[in-house]
């Protein structure tokens, strides 16, 4: 465990060199608040409450929700991997004593826990700009049962992306994988809009897929919004899930590297 703490830490102090990638991610964080208050406000102009949400539920939803989506840093892992794939210097990652795919994981936890230091600081301003008052359960059940499952949910995504990242050994074209499946996972994490406010069959299909309970049901779970016994059901689909996920990238990664002819192999 020693190794994969110092790979985090390193990872950690890395962000440092790229200060600009860090502040335009705080930037960003702000942005989407700006966005739902814009988008909101209009729609709120006519209606005192949707879908269960008041103006400043629906504000606290958005703050919470770009705090936790800054937080989750696993979406670089794709593209680094596929990219050192293809360049051939993949090849330190095969030869090292460590387990690839933990390696990626404890980069992952470093950068994440650097830009939460921003993403913390990028929040405060949002609040304090658009005056939001926001909205937080005092349950510490629901509070810890949403902290474990974005835990989850970031070894989840980390899997996620190191197995979608480990296709560039069979595929040539990486474009799709890169651009357009995160667009879909961004939707179905509930960052664009509240899962809930979408027809009732389509939100009971997204509960069986883990997806939903990294960023949208630990939200909703902070926000009050549900009760412990829904983000109870999240966490059990999502540990499913992200067993299977590590079990099935794992057995993919050892299939494909024996045909790897990277640098150096």
């Amino acid at each position: 465990m020693r190794k994969y703490a110092a790979v985090a830490q390193t990872l950690f102090k890395a962000q440092i060199i790229y200060r600009f990638d860090v502040i335009l991610t705080a930037v960003g964080t702000i942005w989407r608040v700006v966005f739902a208050w814009i988008l909101w406000g209009a729609i709120f102009a006519d209606h005192s409450e949707i879908g269960g949400f008041t103006f400043q539920a629906m504000l606290s939803y958005y703050v919470i929700n770009a705090f936790l989506s800054t937080m989750e840093r696993s979406h670089g892992t794709l593209g680094e991997i596929s990219n050192k794939i293809r360049d051939g210097s993949f090849t330190k990652f095969m030869v090292i004593p460590s387990n690839t795919q933990l390696h990626f994981l404890s980069q992952t936890i470093g950068a994440s826990a650097y830009y939460g230091v921003f993403a913390v600081m990028a929040t405060a301003v949002s609040m304090l700009l658009f005056r939001i008052n926001l909205t937080l359960t005092g349950d510490i059940t629901r509070i810890l049962l949403a902290v474990v499952m974005f835990l989850l949910g970031t070894v989840f995504m980390n899997s996620y992306s190191f197995f979608v990242g480990i296709w560039a050994f069979k595929f040539q074209d990486m474009t799709f994988a890169m651009h357009l499946l995160p667009s879909v996972v961004s939707f179905f994490k509930g960052e664009l809009v509240p899962l809930s406010l979408l027809p009732e069959v389509f939100v009971h299909i997204l509960r069986w897929f883990p997806f939903t309970h990294i960023i949208y049901t630990p939200t909703m779970l902070l926000t009050g919004m549900i009760d412990a016994s829904e983000g109870l059901y999240g966490l059990a689909i999502l540990c499913i899930w992200t067993l299977g996920m590590f079990l099935v990238s794992q057995l993919t990664y050892r299939k494909m590297r024996i045909k790897y002819e990277g640098v150096g192999i």
